[in-house]
């Protein structure tokens, strides 16, 4: 069996990695109908918040959705131990951290996310066949990658509205309104109210309401691999980026890359090297 392993924490929180499961998971079950997507200590809850993503954001053919829907399963990780795998991918710290010691599979793949220098959350190559793949400068990787997105799959938007969306990881909002704010006035933001990016409680049909995007880096938080440049990229949004400190994490060369190169080589499907091994 092959399997996209994602752990679930006790707080539902929307990140990039978790629409990235979903994204490689779907881009995979097309084209192999075995393929699972298992929710490590996931919840019914979980599952029907990951299955409304899936409706709000693609599209599916005729079959496509029962099959997708029908692939996703929920175990424990205390069952874990006793299933055995013959390919498996993980693109998140947290699941390579709980379940590090008791997976058995044939092959493992990573996309480097955070801390691969940390052994914590690092699988072995003396314990595991394992590949690392990695598109920034600082990750650990066995095989350059770019990241991609599903997006011949995405929704076509309907009616957008003007209106900032404001992303500052970790940075108080009020703060930023006080203090922040005359900065990205100076990019001519639309007047409007701002939208700020939340994790615990996401936007519906986010892409709907705003057509800026100001990602502010206030020196919280160390980005990885930022998705929703390309996103924005995507639904050609406006693209301010504001990093004062000039840090140089996930978010600073996301940035530069979409600048340069667009969404060249960023559209997922059976092509992708690591979705024909899933296939």
């Amino acid at each position: 069996m092959n399997a996209i392993l994602f752990f679930v924490t006790p707080k539902f929180r929307l990140t990039g990695s978790t629409i990235n499961a979903i994204e490689y998971f779907l881009a995979g079950v097309e084209h192999n109908k075995e393929l699972k997507l298992i929710l490590v200590n996931g919840t019914s809850s979980f599952k029907r918040k990951i299955q409304k993503i899936m409706y709000e954001r693609y599209t599916f053919n005729q079959g496509e959705w029962e099959k997708a829907v029908n692939n996703i399963d929920i175990v424990s990780k205390y069952n874990i131990p006793s299933m055995s795998f013959d390919i498996i991918l993980i693109l998140d710290y947290v699941t390579i951290f709980e379940l590090k010691g008791i997976l058995r599979a044939k092959k493992i793949l990573v996309i480097s996310e955070k801390y691969t220098d940390n052994p914590e959350y690092f699988l072995s190559k003396d314990l595991y066949n394992v590949e690392y793949y990695g598109e920034m400068p600082f990750h650990y990787k066995d095989i350059e990658y770019r990241m991609k997105c599903l997006f011949d799959k995405y929704k076509p938007l309907k009616e957008v509205h003007s209106g900032t969306y404001i992303n500052a990881p970790y940075f108080d909002e009020i703060i930023f309104k006080i203090n922040v704010r005359y900065l990205i006035e100076e990019h001519d933001c639309p007047d409007a109210p701002f939208i700020f990016k939340s994790k615990t409680n996401p936007e519906e049909n986010l892409f709907e309401k705003f057509t800026h995007y100001v990602y502010y880096h206030a020196n919280k938080w160390f980005d990885p691999h930022p998705r929703l440049f390309l996103e924005c990229a995507f639904y050609n949004k406006e693209i301010i980026y504001l990093n004062p400190y000039e840090i140089k994490d996930g978010s600073l060369f996301r940035c530069m890359d979409v600048r340069r190169n667009g969404l060249k080589d960023r559209f997922l499907n059976k092509n992708d090297e690591i979705i024909r091994q899933l296939i």
